[in-house]
């Protein structure tokens, strides 16, 4: 119907009609308009255009303002009825004043009754399509309508745990089936949501009491991963579901720990889940079929089904993430969530854009979609429902799961003010969350001094930024036009100085002004799940050198990424130098690209032992530091060596640490006129305590650490134990 003719309001007073030719070969001369299906006045074109294939007749009325929830029609002399899209009012300031609800929204459930609510105020009626568990038939429900606020709400007797249910919407004359989007879970493929009982999900003991607690942010130690990808590649059952992510006592062909039991091998006390919340492009009926990181959201409440073992059962996927979490946090590892809250995959078929038809997405001045995301649409986070959604979705999260800390994709598409607010709300919840997110400055309608970007960071107090500098400096430019391009660690000495900016974490003046506000908000990284893996950089980047001297780079980068100030950050996979065969963007290039290598791990063991030795230091100088640690740039001073090298100190209470880097072909030496001991080299930590040196050799591409007690130069080996 919407080809043969269709109308919209461009304003309180122009109305726009399209009429295919096809349907109405004859000019029309006039349009009856009709309120709620009575007739109100007779409308004579004020200008007509025409195609080859249609004409658009532009008329005026002068019945006032459009009021959001009525049915406004036009009946052509033909007796064909019209509707009249006023979608137009969801842009204006008057619009987002009026309709907004701060209460409750989803399905309320209790033993008893459950309420359901959504936010719609365009919609002249909402039936609530609702199949009770076991209930062969479905039953209908009309809504109520709240004029004031745009909610439709209707409360069902009974206890609907498990009930199946839906919305038809009729939204300018048209109805529409349309999934709750506060729905907690859904079925395959998110075509109806469930109702969930809270409860039953928070019977499951999530061990937070079992976290150790962590006094300083940057004491964490954050390994970025995919639900799919830590298993799929397994010959197990189920691999790349939530329930394999956390079953204990997997190994793989070759006895290597899978899963659970290889990551807690690593030392590190985050995992960053790479996007779990409901995305659209995977068919969870046959996820094998597809791959997708999750950066196409559909849902912010429901999980995402693909990674369930069964995708349809409402509580599957709810109770299986809930037992991840406690698992992860019985070893003491915390999770934080990757959350795309910044665009969505579809803006004409998620239920956002069908409730509340432009509202939830930003435009430019000419009324186009705003795209500083680059994937077609900007949310409007500064709208009062927009912003509620984000807020409400992120205390779910904290309240179903019990996650710890939330990853923001694109955060510079975002405001300022929604990025506070979330914080402040969900620290309600839970006292030691963490936040962080990518800080770009992103060409999103947003003013300048609004953006949750880097720039902003005295803004937004707590809030860690990706630190693309550090990764610059550190290994190169990552992109494809620049991959070639050289950092200090893979043998551009000439960064020299931008690499001591970068490890105090670039909020100092130091070859650069600063780019942060505090280190502390620094998240220091050289490879995350975009762009070339660091193994396949340095193959193109260091072509010339041999593979054996490219591993001893990655060594030196996993060094440089823990003692930097600020927060050390890997990505899957990195720590063995995963290749993904030079594939710069592999959002859906599949499992044989993206799933983690085990085979690779058992051909890389030395490189493995590096990576846990290097934790395993980077917590021992944590507790040598101290109260020096929640202030650690201020005990740092840097020494340059000869050829490039340099050599870090770091002041500790009661002893002093010495990092040499050298990613030079040739070897350094260092006489420090004392003795000291070598607690770390290239074969990770040293267990001979008692190897005491005055004169150090750092061999060519490696990184030595030193220890030396104050005043009397001695190391007691039991401080190293």
């Amino acid at each position: 119907m919407e080809r043969t003719f269709h109308s919209k309001a461009k304003s309180d007073r122009i109305i726009e009609v399209f009429v295919s030719k096809e349907f109405c070969f004859d000019t029309l001369k006039s349009f009856d308009l009709y309120i709620d299906g009575k007739r109100k006045q007779t409308l004579t074109p004020i200008s007509i255009s025409e195609s080859h294939s249609s004409r658009i007749y532009t008329l005026t009325t002068k019945e006032g303002k459009f009021i959001p929830g009525k049915r406004y029609e036009l009946r052509t002399m033909h007796n064909y009825f019209i509707p009249i899209d006023i979608s137009y009012l969801a842009s204006t300031p008057e619009f987002e004043a009026q309709y907004r609800y701060d209460g409750q929204l989803g399905a309320i459930y209790t033993p008893k009754k459950t309420t359901f609510r959504v936010f719609s105020p365009f919609a002249t009626r909402i039936i609530l399509v609702l199949k009770r568990k076991g209930a062969r038939q479905e039953e209908c429900h009309l809504m109520k309508r709240d004029p004031e606020k745009g909610i439709f709400s209707v409360t069902i007797e009974g206890d609907l745990d498990e009930s199946m249910y839906v919305y038809e919407a009729e939204i300018f004359s048209t109805i529409y089936k349309v999934v709750d989007p506060y729905a907690f879970s859904v079925d395959s493929n998110t075509r109806n949501g469930f109702v969930i009982n809270p409860q039953r999900v928070k019977a499951i003991d999530t061990n937070n009491r079992l976290l150790p607690k962590i006094n300083d942010i940057t004491e964490s130690i954050i390994y970025e991963c995919s639900i799919r990808d830590m298993t799929s590649l397994t010959k197990e059952e189920g691999r790349g579901t939530y329930d394999l992510f956390y079953k204990e006592g997997l190994t793989s062909s070759n006895g290597e720990p899978i899963g659970i039991d290889y990551i807690q091998s690593l030392g590190v006390n985050y995992i960053q889940l790479m996007p779990v919340l409901d995305f659209q492009t995977v068919d969870d009926d046959n996820p094998k079929a597809g791959y997708n990181w999750g950066y196409d959201p559909m849902s912010y409440f429901a999980l995402e089904g693909s990674y369930a073992k069964n995708p349809n059962d409402p509580y599957d996927r709810v109770l299986s993430f809930r037992k991840l979490v406690s698992k992860y946090h019985q070893r003491g590892i915390r999770i934080t969530l990757d959350v795309v809250y910044n665009h969505l995959y579809s803006t004409k078929f998620n239920s956002l854009s069908i409730l509340v038809p432009q509202y939830y997405f930003r435009h430019n001045p000419d009324g186009t979609l705003s795209n500083g995301s680059g994937c077609g649409n900007d949310i409007e986070s500064r709208n009062f429902m927009a912003r509620k959604l984000i807020i409400d979705s992120m205390v779910h999260l904290v309240d179903f799961y019990d996650i710890d800390g939330f990853r923001f994709d694109l955060m510079g598409i975002l405001d300022v003010e929604t990025i506070n607010l979330a914080k402040e709300k969900t620290l309600r919840k839970k006292k030691d969350l963490i936040f962080y997110g990518e800080g770009w400055d992103l060409w999103t309608n947003l003013p300048f001094d609004q953006k949750a970007s880097l720039y902003n960071s005295g803004k937004l107090e707590g809030v860690g930024f990706f630190n693309d500098r550090y990764r610059d400096v550190a290994k190169g430019k990552s992109s494809e036009s620049e991959i070639y391009v050289r950092g200090y660690l893979l043998g551009d000495t000439n960064y020299i100085d931008g690499f001591k900016h970068v490890m105090l974490g670039s909020a100092t003046t130091l070859a650069f002004a600063p780019m942060l506000s505090s280190y502390k908000q620094s998240v220091n990284y050289v490879e995350c799940h975009d762009n070339f893996t660091l193994f396949d950089k340095l193959s193109l980047a260091c072509s010339d050198e041999t593979e054996i001297e490219r591993l001893k780079r990655i060594k030196l980068l996993h060094i440089a990424t823990l003692f930097a100030c600020g927060i050390p950050f890997f990505y899957e996979g990195q720590e063995i130098g995963h290749s993904k065969k030079l594939c710069p963007n592999s959002y859906n290039a599949g499992d044989d690209i993206n799933g983690f290598d085990y085979k690779l791990l058992s051909e890389r063991k030395d490189l493995l032992r590096f990576f846990t030795d290097a934790v395993m230091l980077k917590k021992q100088f944590i507790a040598l530091a101290k109260d020096y640690y929640s202030n650690l740039p201020s005990h740092i001073t840097f020494e340059n060596l000869p050829q490039g090298a340099l050599k870090i100190n770091y002041d500790l209470p009661e002893h002093k640490l010495y990092v040499i880097f050298n990613p030079t072909k040739s070897s350094v030496l260092y006489d420090f006129n004392d003795y000291t001991t070598l607690v770390f080299n290239d074969t990770g930590l040293i267990q001979d305590s008692n190897f005491y040196i005055r004169l150090g050799i750092i061999n060519a591409l490696s990184v030595n650490v030193f220890l030396q007690k104050k005043n009397t130069g001695r190391v007691l080996k039991e401080e190293n134990a």
